[in-house]
């Protein structure tokens, strides 16, 4: 299969080859007819996409290109499948900005034809926005019956109402990933709107953030850069590939609906990682403000996650991130990369991830031609070769001290390095539930007693300052100082400012800790 890279920003280092050769293996291996991938940059650059590649080819037919049809490459277009999500949810967001919802409303209130269609207890509330929008509206799990809904009308998808929905917890109280859930609110922009969930989502983002490749249907795209989506035959080799139709927009088409491109893909992850950015602007697009898109990557609803397998005593060692679901968007926090943003697409025909990492914004998104094709799987794969090869790509971003927790720890330290328990200048800085906790005579003979366990002298302190501290968040501070002798535990000061606005010294402390291995 013909395969096309280039990684001008990574050309230089190993990156380059390992990012190539991972999603090369997918096509060699048969996992995907073809691929096109991207490095989106984060908050330090300034270029959209750092790296890109492209592996297969747009259309099979008996496990050979079909005629006429090109390889995959940069400007294909493919199906996102519910990566559309982000855009459903932007876009209620957005409405309720402008005071025309509430995410507490119940769905009903919106959506007449869905009064009725919930099986509640007597003592249960009907789903609201907020509850279908971060997966607790207790509604079934619908893949894969949910990826043949799209092209349900209004009047169709009301006889499904009408019939009633099925559940598997109660309203609020679970997570259960649901696109039924995010049909509804596709009707909900249509009530509420007047006009069309489609045409909301085009004028409120599609077309201010330049998304020209971003369409519904066959007619807003270049349908020449189209790749064909291919359903996985009981074969091994490359003939498994079979192409499956097109379903017609409809309903279903908020859930899962929209065709893209890695470089559209690219700019609305940049738009919505923008406003974790250490400097970020209060951009509005669309009517949605920046403190909503924060919003959106917040982790509203729990994902319970299978445990580690049980190591030799029968225990297991836990779990390998924490999972949930924002607003259209999953957050996630693994041991090595931190916190990332993402969501994946799984649809008849084609497969599909963006993730992007919090503190930097550094971001892979991947657009694969075949159903449930390891999109996932390789973008965290690709984030992970950035993590090892690239780590100052993913570095993650050290919380400052605010200007007063700095002023208040040369307070500090001053006060600790006096010797004499009487009243200084230095106090003025401890809040009223400082002497109460601990009388500041009790203070001293703590730093004492911490001093000899450390085999330190007093004078130790001496050459601390308020910016060598580490800082454990803007008005918390640690200074750590090795002990004198192999072994030697070490002194350790915790300061933490009070929560007001003209913050005092709440807690000032003084042990011996062990010292790590």
């Amino acid at each position: 299969m013909p395969t096309t890279s280039t990684l001008a920003p990574l050309s230089e280092t190993s990156t380059a080859a390992a990012l190539t050769a991972l999603f090369e293996d997918a096509v060699t291996a048969h996992r995907t007819a073809g691929v096109t991938w991207a490095v989106i940059g984060g908050h330090a650059q300034e270029q959209a996409i750092l790296a890109h590649g492209a592996a297969g080819h747009r259309a099979l037919q008996e496990g050979r290109p079909v005629p006429g049809s090109a390889p995959m490459d940069r400007g294909t277009v493919s199906r996102i499948a519910s990566m559309t999500k982000s855009f459903t949810a932007a876009t209620i967001l957005a409405l309720r900005d402008e005071g025309r919802l509430r995410l507490d409303d119940s769905v009903s209130v919106h959506v007449p034809e869905a009064a009725g269609a919930f099986a509640l207890e007597a003592d249960d509330r009907e789903p609201t926005l907020r509850s279908l929008l971060t997966m607790s509206g207790g509604l079934v799990t619908d893949n894969p019956w949910g990826d043949r809904q799209e092209s349900l009308t209004r009047e169709q998808f009301a006889q499904v109402l009408r019939g009633g929905l099925g559940r598997v917890h109660r309203p609020g109280s679970g997570f259960e990933y649901s696109n039924t859930g995010y049909a509804l609110l596709g009707r909900v922009i249509d009530e509420v709107t007047g006009s069309s969930y489609p045409e909301e989502i085009r004028r409120r983002f599609l077309t201010p953030l330049g998304l020209a490749s971003t369409g519904f249907r066959i007619e807003e795209i270049d349908a020449s850069r189209l790749a064909t989506g291919h359903r996985l035959a009981d074969r091994a080799d490359a003939t498994r590939f079979e192409a499956v139709p097109l379903d017609a927009p409809g309903v279903y088409g908020a859930m899962a609906g929209l065709f893209s491109t890695v470089e559209d893909v690219a700019a609305w992850v940049r738009f919505l990682a923008a406003a974790d950015a250490p400097d970020a602007a209060q951009r509005e697009v669309g009517g949605l403000s920046t403190a909503s898109r924060r919003e959106m990557q917040q982790l509203h609803r729990h994902h319970p996650m299978p445990a580690l397998p049980a190591g030799e005593d029968g225990r297991s060692p836990g779990f390998d991130r924490v999972r949930g679901y924002g607003l259209g968007l999953v957050v996630e926090q693994f041991p090595d990369l931190g916190e990332v943003v993402s969501h994946s697409g799984g649809y008849p025909g084609y497969g599909s991830f963006m993730v992007w990492h919090r503190d930097s914004g550094v971001g892979v998104v991947a657009l694969a031609n075949s159903k449930y094709a390891p999109a996932t799987a390789l973008s965290m794969q690709a984030l992970r070769i950035l993590r090892s090869e690239r780590p100052e790509l993913l570095a993650r971003r050290a919380p400052a001290a605010a200007p007063r927790t700095l002023e208040a720890a040369g307070a500090a330290l001053a006060w600790l390095r006096a010797g004499a328990p009487e009243e200084s200048p230095e106090t003025a800085w401890f809040a009223g539930n400082m002497d109460p906790d601990t009388p500041r005579s009790e203070r001293r003979r703590r730093l004492e007693a911490a001093l000899a366990a450390t085999g330190l002298p007093a004078g130790a302190l001496d050459a601390l300052r308020p910016e060598d501290a580490q800082v454990l968040s803007p008005a918390q501070l640690r200074w750590t100082v090795p002990g004198d002798g192999d072994g030697a535990p070490a002194l350790r000061i915790d300061l933490l400012m009070d929560p007001r606005r003209t913050a005092r010294i709440q807690a000032l402390e003084t042990t011996a800790v062990a010292r790590r291995a």
